[in-house]
Parts: C-alpha cells; structure tokens; sequence
C-alpha cells in the first residue's frame, strides 16, 4: 500500500474532527470548507479500506478502525516530535504521552509518587494510565508499559519483564473467621485445611505456596480456593468478610492490620513477597521516554519496597 505524502495532516484532521465532534465543527475550527474536509476523510477511509466515523444525531466518534488509526497517529507524531527533538540535540526534553497500565489499586500505593515525580522532572511529558486487573498484553493495546504486581509466573513470547521492586508479603485472615473455623491455624501444616482466598494471578481453583518456617525447612502447600479473583483488591475484601486465609502485600492492608480487623498467621514463616514488574515488547523501537521511565522507576525506591 502506498503511504500518502498527506498522510500526517490527514491523521491530525481525523483527530481534529473527532475531538470537535464532526466534520462541520472541524471545518470551522479550522476555517476551511466543510466539503474539503469530508473528501479528505472520505480519501483516507478508501485508503484504510473502513469506515472510520459513525455519525449521528449526537455528534461523531470513532469506529474501532478509526479508534486503531487515531492511536497510530498519536503515536506516530509523538515519535516525531521525539526525533526532531533528538535532531536538536535536547533529548532529555522528553514530550509526547507515555501509556501505561497497571493493576487497580497499586498505582495509589505504588506508581503515583515514582510517576508524579518523573512527571516533575519532565514538564512536556503527558501520562496515560489504564488502571485494570486484566493482564494486559503491551503489544496488543498500544501500550507502552504494562506494570504488574504480584509473583510473576514464567515469561511470555515477544516481552521483557523488568523488576522494579519486591515489597513484603503477609499471610492474614480476619479474627471472625479464625474464630469461626473451627481448626486451629498454629502450624504450616494446618494452612491446607482452611477455605483460601486466590487471587487468580497465582493460578487456577488449586495454588500452592512455598513457606519456610522458623527452622529454616521450606514446606510447599496445597490450598483449595474458596474464593478466587483477578483483583487484589477484592481479595482484601474477601478476607475482610471472614471467609478465609489470603496472603497479600503488607501495603494493601497496614491500616486494617493496625485497627484489628486483620491478623497476621503464621508470621514465623517467612515466604517471597510480590514484586512490580514493568513489562514491555522485546521486539518494539522503545522511545526515549520509555527508557528514561524505566531508567527512572530503578533508581528510586517505592514506597514499602524491600528490595530492588
């Protein structure tokens, strides 16, 4: 297929038309007459072989093409304006809009004061995060970073996994449901016989969790969800219902913790706590501000992390 000289202009109109809220409003904003803006678009449609416009009584937006081809085009005059940037020798300018996406929950905890204050450092630069406890695939959504938080399970075709941090992991449950269990949970061995709240990064109905106890023996349990979601979140909440044992990061649940409404068990044993991955296309050209990110999130320490 050829690429139009026009190309550009044509991506920006289509933005400026969608942003506006139809091709008259784009028209005068951009003081041209309506007709030459809908031959352009109509030009660009033939060219993608789609529609890329629903028009209504409410206004214009976009079809799934043409929500793939605004993207594109975002990212197309970011990636410009990072070269002419690097062509007048003042890359550490960064500008554009870096998108991420994270967990629910654990960019409050977590990613907030690293960003907020890479973003100071950095006043051109514009953020998009997708807070969601879906895994997001980087390639997939137009995604620059996709951080995860939680026990990375082996690697996946086509992506790098960094690992900004690991924070400490606590095993809990509330005083209602230890007291209404009916089996005591003294030892490691007495862990596989409560109901478990899973989160589902852990895997399926069935987990297993690797403890060492204070001797220093590493014991591997079996645990039967009662409960199993993909939100850290609602595992949280599920435990705060008294409906079993979980084990989360010590971040999500001090203030529970500190008014009693959670108790630590087992807290002899010791396991591996969760880390922040940050993770991102082997095979993708990183922009500058990808880097400076990555370069960014491993110099300073988040808050409660244990280790880098």
């Amino acid at each position: 297929m050829t690429i139009r000289d026009t190309l550009f202009g044509d991506l920006a109109l289509l933005e400026r038309v969608v942003t506006t809220g139809g091709i008259s409003a784009a028209a005068a904003a951009l003081g041209t007459a309506k007709s030459s803006v809908s031959a352009r678009i109509g030009a660009l449609e033939a060219q993608v072989g789609a529609r890329l416009l629903i028009r209504s009584s409410r206004g214009t937006r976009p079809t799934p093409a043409g929500e793939r081809l605004l993207e594109a085009g975002r990212r197309l005059r970011a990636e410009a304006q990072a070269a002419l940037a690097a062509a007048r020798g003042d890359e550490g300018a960064l500008a554009g809009t870096l998108r991420i996406s994270c967990p629910v929950g654990m960019a409050d905890a977590v990613l907030v004061p690293l960003l907020a204050s890479f973003l100071a450092q950095h006043p051109a630069l514009r953020l998009d995060i997708a807070a969601t406890d879906r895994i997001v695939d980087p390639r997939q959504e137009g995604t620059d970073v996709a951080f995860r938080f939680g026990w990375l399970r082996g690697a996946e075709l086509g992506l790098v996994a960094r690992r900004i941090g690991t924070f400490e992991g606590v095993l809990c449950a509330a005083p209602a449901y230890l007291a209404s269990a009916g089996r005591l949970l003294r030892h490691v061995e007495d862990l596989g016989r409560h109901a478990w709240i899973g989160y589902a990064g852990f895997g399926g109905e069935r987990q297993t969790l690797l403890l060492t106890d204070e001797g220093g023996k590493r014991h591997q349990v079996a645990l039967t969800c009662r409960v199993r979601t993909s939100s850290a979140i609602q595992v949280r909440d599920w435990v705060l219902a008294a409906l079993g044992v979980t084990r989360l990061p010590l971040m999500l649940i001090e203030p529970q913790l500190a008014a009693g409404q959670l108790v630590r068990v087992l807290s002899q044993c010791r396991f591996d706590g969760p880390s922040l991955y940050a993770v991102y296309s082997r095979d993708r050209l990183r922009p500058a501000r990808v880097q400076a990110l990555l370069g960014h999130l491993q110099s300073r320490r988040a808050p409660r992390q244990v280790e880098a």
